[in-house]
Parts: structure tokens; C-alpha cells; sequence
């Protein structure tokens, strides 16, 4: 169902360490950033900290891939142990610390919520369970740094660091950068995605984000292959493709 207009949640407290226990529970899951194909020397600090994460998480749940042809690579699903429980820390990062892997919600938001607090955003970045939520705190400055900015996908182009932002659902979705303002100006919090950009290069957009996978049940997290046009932005119809946030963290 799609999210409507809601109380505000205070900011979740974390409570679990889990990257220390995932890691000990899955040994080849290194906590030192690996060396990314972009340039991070040219990214800011926190950007190039959220790229790591993301990575290192994808890297653990055994690189589930979405190829550009749309061909998949498939690693862990949620319902493997101990990844339902990691999908739990990333579930204590908004607030619901009894929930993991097999809770029938998706889980996407709460990743991308859990990657920038482990990439030390602090006060900068105010996640939620979901993504619409957040993404309207972005857009008005709510509680949200001014250097994290949305932007129309059809007029910029994505960076590593940045995230990009897909509409998705049967109920209505918006089907343009101008129409998912719109919803949330009334105050509709619809469903969508963002996926983490972890890569640019050769025509291509590499993305990656949770509780993504083959079809409709099971969950992952998964990089993804995007066609870019001649001038770097999105063009990959596989998604609607509503919005880019510029992340200058």
C-alpha cells in the first residue's frame, strides 16, 4: 500500500553492533573500503565513505548482480542465515529493531538509511523505512544537509556517490521527476526505490541497493548495470526513472 501522510519519528538510536558480528560471521566480508574503479580522491568524504559501505555489503551478500542486459549473477537472499539477521541491523537503523530479513516489508530504504549512518553522515542524513519519506526531507531541507540535493534525472547527470531515485508499484506511481513532486506535495508518499551509484564509466551507470532480486519474492543486495545517453544521464527503460540526488557529503 502506498504511504500517506504520517507522524514524524524522532531519529532511531543504533543499537546492535552489527557490523562487527556480520563480519565475524562471514569471513571473506572485509571492513577496509576496498579500492573503487572511480576516483574517490575526487569525491568528498562522506560520499566516498557511503560507496565503500555499499560495496562491502554487496561484496558480503556474495555480489548479486543485474547485468546490463539484464542477465543475473545471484549471491545471498534474505532468507539465508546470517543474512536475514544483517537485514535486521539495517532495520534497527529507522527505528524497528525486532524486524530482519523475513519481515514482509521491504527493506530497501532501511539499507540505504543504515549505509549512510555507517558512513558517518550523523545529523547530515535523516533516513526512514521509506523512501519517498526521506527523499521529501531532501528536497524541503528537513533535518537533512543542504549539500544532499534533488534533482530532475533528465537534466543531470549521476555521480559516484550520488544516489538515483525509480518509481515503482501499481498504485499510481509517478511516471516523471515532476509528477513524484507533485505526489509529495500532497503529501503521498508512494512507493519507489534508490540504489547507492558506485560507478560510472563507458556509457554505464553501476548501481546498488537492497531487497532487490530476480523476481518479486526473495531479496538481495544487488548491483545493477544502467544505460547512460550520450551526456551521462539515465536512459535505461527498465526503470521510471523520477529523480537523482546530488550527495556532496
Amino acid at each position: 500500500m502506498p504511504h500517506t501522510e504520517r507522524a514524524r519519528l524522532a531519529r532511531p538510536s543504533r543499537s546492535r553492533q552489527g557490523s562487527a558480528s556480520f563480519a565475524g560471521s562471514c569471513p571473506h566480508l572485509s571492513l577496509t573500503p576496498r579500492r573503487m574503479p572511480c576516483s574517490c580522491a575526487q569525491m568528498n568524504e562522506i560520499a566516498a565513505r557511503l560507496v565503500a559501505v555499499a560495496t562491502r555489503e554487496w561484496e558480503s551478500f556474495r555480489r548479486t548482480t543485474r547485468r546490463i542486459d539484464d542477465s543475473w549473477h545471484l549471491g545471498a537472499n534474505l532468507d539465508e542465515p546470517p543474512f536475514t539477521q544483517r537485514i535486521g541491523d539495517y532495520w534497527d537503523a529507522v527505528g524497528r529493531p525486532t524486524w530482519d530479513g523475513l519481515t514482509p516489508e521491504p527493506w530497501s530504504a532501511a539499507f540505504i538509511s543504515w549505509c549512510f549512518t555507517e558512513a558517518g553522515a550523523g545529523d547530515a542524513f535523516w533516513g526512514d523505512e521509506t523512501h519517498s519519506v526521506y527523499v521529501d526531507r531532501i528536497r524541503r531541507h528537513d533535518g537533512m544537509s543542504e549539500r544532499l540535493t534533488l534533482h530532475d534525472p533528465a537534466l543531470i547527470a549521476p555521480r559516484v556517490g550520488d544516489l538515483i531515485w525509480n518509481s515503482r508499484g501499481e498504485n499510481d506511481p509517478p511516471a516523471s521527476y515532476a509528477n513524484a513532486l507533485a505526489q509529495l506535495d500532497a503529501g503521498r508518499f508512494f512507493d519507489s526505490h534508490v540504489d547507492v551509484v558506485v560507478a560510472v564509466e563507458g556509457g554505464v551507470c553501476s548501481s546498488i541497493g537492497g531487497n532487490v532480486w530476480f523476481q518479486k519474492v526473495g531479496g538481495s543486495v544487488t548491483r545493477s548495470d544502467w544505460r547512460l545517453d550520450g551526456e551521462g544521464r539515465l536512459a535505461d527503460d527498465r526503470k521510471v526513472w523520477i529523480g537523482v540526488i546530488r550527495n556532496e557529503l
